[in-house]
């Protein structure tokens, strides 16, 4: 059944998480709102099928405040993040992961919204600046509970087709398939619960169709993952196997980084309650990932 009336606001909808989850809420019956930063930031979609249903906005031509007035929004998923891996400042990285999401925050609830679901890392806060920076966002959803209901989904790594190689297992299949002479790494034995990017879109949409059983007074926590660990050590040397690289893997040649989470547990109950569970194992979906890059060369 359609959401005719429901219109929700997707930051980072040009992004890799926030371009497929922006199309399965059309596919669901969503109107959407995608906020780009600015003209360069393409999020293109079926014209033909949607019509009508989605709204580009850019912050280079508006403020955060006119897009709130302007738009009648009934919620808003927060997929925006900027993870600091190209060298940015940490300035920079305060105001994409703190006040951006905070100043969404505030409009939303001045603006009557019905929900706020902020996507969030299970990684150890103090392991780098994103980390840092995306927990801070808690404390204020916390505050602003009382008015709004406040969502936080919790992902570990996540990865899929055509992903951006920011993202390790894409910029380890990148080398790969480049067939690099030689990958610097740690010893990998630090395990990950990695999950495919179906599985994670998945999750959001079962939040969405049972986002009336959420209520306002705290912030309702969904850690998603597939409660399968594997080390970075069977990653990179399974994406070898896939791509038949010669690449010699110096696994150890690089320390582990301060705060390394070397392993962890992470606790799915909340969303397996909703009836989500992960489909695609981790074989498949390297494998998938690894047939998509080689059927676009």
């Amino acid at each position: 059944m359609l959401n005719k009336n429901k219109t929700i606001l997707v930051t980072g909808a040009t992004g890799y998480l926030g371009n497929r989850l922006s199309k399965r809420l059309l596919d669901d019956g969503y109107n959407i709102i995608a906020v780009c930063l600015n003209h360069n930031e393409i999020f293109s979609f079926d014209k033909k099928k949607y019509k009508n249903r989605v709204k580009k906005v850019f912050l280079s031509d508006s403020s955060v405040e006119e897009i709130f007035k302007k738009c009648k929004i009934n919620g808003v998923i927060h997929t925006a993040t900027l993870y600091g891996r190209s060298e940015e400042q940490i300035v920079d990285i305060i105001k994409a992961n703190v006040v951006f999401p905070v100043e969404i925050i505030f409009n939303a609830v001045k603006n009557n919204v019905d929900f706020f679901i902020n996507t969030d890392t299970i990684l150890n806060k103090y392991i780098s600046p994103y980390a840092l920076t995306k927990s801070n966002v808690i404390e204020w959803m916390k505050m602003y509970s009382d008015s709004i209901k406040m969502i936080d989904i919790k992902l570990d790594h996540f990865y899929g087709p055509k992903d951006k190689n920011i993202k390790f297992v894409a910029a380890m299949l990148e080398k790969l398939l480049n067939n690099e002479e030689e990958i610097d790494l740690t010893e990998g034995t630090q395990t990950r619960d990695f999950i495919y990017i179906d599985d994670v879109i998945e999750a959001y949409s079962i939040i969405l169709k049972n986002i009336n059983k959420i209520s306002v007074g705290q912030v309702s926590v969904f850690e998603v993952g597939t409660n399968v660990k594997t080390s970075i050590r069977y990653i990179v040397k399974k994406l070898k196997d896939l791509t038949g690289a010669k690449t010699k893997l110096n696994f150890g040649s690089i320390p582990y980084r301060k705060n390394e989470m070397l392993d962890y547990e992470i606790n799915t109950t909340a969303i397996r309650l909703l009836g989500w569970k992960p489909k695609i194992v981790i074989d498949k979906g390297l494998l998938n990932i690894v047939e998509a890059e080689k059927d676009s060369i």
